[in-house]
């Protein structure tokens, strides 16, 4: 071999391995791209807890419109009926539709970042790693080959200086391929990050948005309703507070008439000439037995107050006797 082929192999070898800039540039894209793996990896986990959140949304939102159901009762019961159960039928439905929207929201957003996410990282990034092992072991063959050819020494068989030469040539041309590989798939990273991460988040906002698009027509095709049953039930409420207003004026009312006949029977007792205790009847318990006389049927008189009261006696002791009398 003559002296100056080992130093064409060296020079080659030079060239192949490429300039110390490329070389850096090569470290420094496969540094981006470890640190973009862990970039990707937390935020893939925060993507999973906000799904699983989602999904703990919609088992939420199906268990309380089932309890609504439930407390709503039907048509047939008469409890239901009598606070509006019937009515909440169309609320019920709305709450399903709208947990039905949520649960396809879930699913898109599984779908559009966090099975991308899991696949850039999984697949695109774990390539480059391959990638790398690939290269330092055809790097490892290619530097023996030429080890081994550069220490031929002078009048060594021309056999076997073609055996050592063709593994030469096949390590350079698996070192060109791994090399090449690696080159390919780090331009991949850079090329996928400029648009991956850009499509998957812009699609979920836009999921995001149909979502609550939707629910936002639903309830809006439902105002006038809400409205309506908003209206009667401040209606209700506005005639309950008048109803219970008015039983409490009858309630007190009722109760100062007991005060003043228990004044006026007291009074009655104490002047009465014969000494009985009987109370005393004011001029509208007058009234009213008179009316009550009036209307009596066949002669017989109604029975218009009956209890207990202290009567005296007529003996010379004149003791007071409690008697039931009507």
């Amino acid at each position: 071999m003559r002296p100056t082929a080992a130093v064409e192999i060296e020079y080659r070898w030079v060239s192949l391995k490429g300039l110390p800039a490329k070389h850096l540039k090569i470290q420094s894209l496969e540094e981006s791209a470890e640190s973009l793996r862990d970039r990707c990896l937390k935020f893939y986990k925060g993507c999973r807890k906000y799904t699983e959140g989602l999904g703990e949304g919609y088992d939420g939102d199906i268990a309380f419109a089932s309890s609504l159901e439930t407390f709503g009762g039907g048509h047939n019961d008469p409890i239901s009926v009598a606070f509006g159960g019937p009515v909440m039928t169309k609320f019920t439905i709305a709450l399903r539709e709208i947990g039905t929207y949520k649960e396809v929201l879930r699913s898109q957003v599984e779908h559009m970042l966090n099975d991308r996410l899991l696949q850039f990282v999984d697949i695109d990034l774990h390539d480059v790693k391959d990638a790398r092992k690939r290269f330092d072991k055809a790097t490892l063959v290619y530097d023996q080959a030429r080890e081994r050819y550069l220490s031929l020494k002078k009048g060594t068989k021309a056999d076997i200086t073609t055996v050592l030469e063709d593994e030469l040539h096949s390590a350079r041309s698996l070192f060109e391929q791994a090399r090449f590989n690696l080159v390919t798939t780090l331009s991949n990273i850079e090329a996928k990050k400029r648009f991956e991460f850009l499509e998957a988040v812009s699609g979920t906002m836009d999921a995001h948005l149909r979502y609550f698009k939707q629910g936002y027509e639903l309830l809006h095709q439902m105002e006038p309703y809400i409205q309506q049953v908003l209206a009667y039930a401040q209606q209700s409420r506005e005639r309950s507070n008048f109803e219970q207003a008015a039983l409490t004026e009858r309630m007190q009312e009722f109760k100062r008439q007991i005060d003043r006949e228990s004044k006026l029977s007291s009074n009655g007792s104490k002047e009465s000439p014969n000494g009985e205790g009987i109370q005393a009847v004011g001029r509208s318990s007058h009234k009213m037995i008179e009316a009550v006389m009036q209307s009596a049927v066949k002669g017989k008189v109604q029975t218009i107050r009956q209890g207990y009261l202290s009567k005296r006696s007529s003996n010379l002791r004149g003791d007071w006797k409690r008697r039931f009398l009507f």
